[in-house]
């Protein structure tokens, strides 16, 4: 007999083939609990569960006193305790991730970029500006920079929907850590351009600099990121024992 814990997940995943089917469409209330824990011939406990994960997903929304609802979009869980690529992301999330609108080149470095990479500010640098899709849809529009004696315009250029980390690290130059600095604004100009919304949209800006192990800065990066196709999780530790309350 399977236990609770694979039973909740082997739910949740047949659920979410149905929204993809679109047998549950975007919108749709799901049947009342009892039905459909009866439909599915589990017990109620643990459709619970699975749908506890679904909405954990952004794929569901309950809504109390009326029931639970298909959301009209899943929104993504961007962990940024954790350091990886804006693709592997969204494919972990089970969205079709891609790239669209990329160009890449030598562009002169702005004075934060030439700051991490210690050069003088205005000194050409590879510059790959790329907008990334989630199932088709724009959600996050990065500009990387890197020196140019480390990766050139043409490497980057091959990259497609490759990851600038995977082509460091080919370089033996795997990126040990990122330092991020994370900030609210609104689409405008060339990124609301790029990301096809309206101009004043919600962002989550990260600005991060990636180093190696010996704290050789290799990459700066800056990604505007939709606010209504994320949420964010941070791992906060303590407060300890003894620690001052708040």
């Amino acid at each position: 007999m399977p236990s609770r814990l694979s039973l909740r997940h082997s739910i949740a995943s047949g659920l979410r083939r149905r929204v993809a089917a679109g047998d549950l469409a975007p919108g749709e209330r799901l049947p009342s609990e009892p039905q459909l824990a009866k439909t599915l011939g589990v017990s109620r406990s643990s459709l619970r569960a699975a749908i506890a994960l679904l909405e954990e997903d952004g794929l569901v929304q309950r809504l109390h006193g009326s029931g639970t609802y298909v959301t009209h979009r899943p929104v993504m869980r961007n962990d940024l305790s954790r350091n990886f690529g804006v693709s592997s992301m969204i494919a972990s999330m089970g969205l079709e991730a891609g790239t669209v609108d990329e160009h890449c080149g030598l562009e002169p470095a702005p004075a934060l970029v030439a700051e991490a990479l210690e050069l003088e500010a205005g000194e050409p640098v590879t510059a790959l500006r790329r907008v990334r899709t989630a199932d088709d849809r724009r959600v996050v529009y990065s500009v990387d920079w890197c020196r140019r004696d480390v990766l050139s315009p043409e490497r980057m250029r091959d990259l497609g929907d490759g990851s600038v980390y995977d082509a460091l690290a080919d370089l033996d130059l795997p990126v040990h850590h990122g330092v991020a600095t994370i900030s609210p604004g609104m689409a405008g100009g060339e990124v609301a351009e790029r990301l096809d919304v309206p101009r004043g949209s919600l962002l989550l800006t990260l600005f991060q600099v990636d180093s190696t192990a010996d704290g050789h800065v290799v990459l700066v990066s800056e990604e505007h990121h939709l606010a209504d196709a994320f949420e964010v999780t941070v791992y906060r530790r303590g407060p300890g024992e003894g620690s001052e309350q708040v």
